[in-house]
């Protein structure tokens, strides 16, 4: 497994959110080493059983100390966090909890921590009582396996409105009034650091996500005010699942169809890619609507049963999934809907959509 294949900064297409330092410090997976980077591997390892996705994506915020300490991890260790940092695939911050929160606030992506954040309740009301938004780890023979946890509700007394006030001052992304400073997220943004992997002007993979400090929009890394380039519309990521379990993944840019086809689509198994047309569907994304088009294909498209009509695009709800085949879906990723006017809420499992009805496609011919 190439682990630079499964990390990212582009919130967009993430499915868990992280903190590198806790996760290659956690005594007794994999070793009993006071710092290993192998339980990064072992942990996506985890999480691609436990999601059932072999694409799964995560965004690692970790510590600076991990790098500069010399008594954690070795200096091979290092220079790889190093090189991720450089490239933009990890996240490197003086202190982690609070960048870990706000991403995860914004994206609805899972958690993989041990903590239950105490002092952060009453900052992102989600977190009390949830048990569908944190996951943690456990060992696994030399692997690691993830698991599901409850966050406790805490009784009022041990959260004071004082801390509060200091929580939502430091959280940057929110106002006096607890809303989320949505405009930040819809804005491209330049860091004036020329070299930055988050903002720099050589990016081209997408945006992560920016910090609100002082009423000025600030590159998380080097703390200085961005240049404003203007409307941002994210794309939007659809994922490829075969009897449920996501194989694959692909991005729909605004403006630019995308074509499904057998060359799209070649992780799929060669049993069922024989049921995709080579021009199967198109779909199209506008930065507000979501539209899909059978290109007249042998099998068709159908969603919620119902088979479209060849040549027509229709309107695909976000939630609805696209069946090419009775066990090849295409489902949107919900971290796209967070980006919206409107309240801030968990995105749901794929596992929904996956399981809408679909009918029985006919045998080959």
């Amino acid at each position: 497994m190439l682990i630079e294949e499964h990390l990212t900064t582009v919130p967009d297409v993430i499915d868990v959110v992280l903190d590198l330092s806790n996760v290659v410090r956690e005594r007794g997976l994999c070793s009993e080493r006071k710092a290993d980077l192998r339980r990064l591997p072992a942990l996506v390892n985890g999480l691609k059983v436990y999601l059932q996705d072999e694409t799964v994506r995560v965004y690692a915020v970790t510590d600076w100390s991990l790098c500069r300490r010399e008594d954690l991890l070795p200096p091979a260790d290092r220079r790889a966090l190093k090189r991720w940092i450089d490239f933009g695939w990890v996240e490197a911050r003086d202190g982690a909890d609070d960048r870990l929160l706000e991403i995860a606030d914004v994206t609805g992506a899972r958690i993989v921590s041990h903590d239950t954040f105490k002092g952060r309740h009453r900052v992102f009301p989600w977190i009390p009582g949830s048990s569908d938004r944190f996951l943690g780890m456990a060992p696994d023979g030399d692997g690691v396996r993830v698991i599901a946890r409850e966050i406790p509700i805490y009784p009022e007394h041990l959260l004071s409105s004082a801390e509060e006030h200091d929580l939502l001052r430091e959280a940057g992304l929110y106002d006096r009034e607890r809303q989320l400073r949505r405009a930040p997220l819809s804005r491209a943004w330049l860091c004036p650091e020329p070299d930055c992997p988050l903002f720099g002007a050589e990016r081209a993979d997408g945006q992560p996500l920016p910090v609100y400090r002082n009423g000025r929009v600030c590159c998380p890394t080097h703390r200085q005010t961005m240049a404003d380039l203007g409307p941002l519309v994210r794309p939007l990521q659809i994922k490829v699942s075969v009897d449920r379990k996501v194989v694959d993944r692909f991005q729909v840019p605004p403006g630019e169809p995308v074509i499904v086809s057998r060359e799209l689509l070649q992780r799929v198994p060669a049993a069922l890619l024989e049921w995709i047309s080579r021009r199967h569907a198109e779909i199209r994304w506008d930065g507000q609507a979501l539209t899909i088009t059978d290109l007249r294909s042998s099998h068709g498209v159908r969603i919620k049963g119902r088979r479209l009509a060849p040549g027509r695009p229709e309107r695909w709800n976000f939630r609805d999934a696209a069946a090419l085949h009775d066990r090849v879906k295409l489902v949107v990723s919900g971290r796209h809907y967070v980006f919206d006017v409107g309240p801030s809420s968990p995105a749901e499992p794929p596992a929904v959509a996956f399981d809408a009805q679909t009918r029985e496609h006919r045998d080959h011919p």
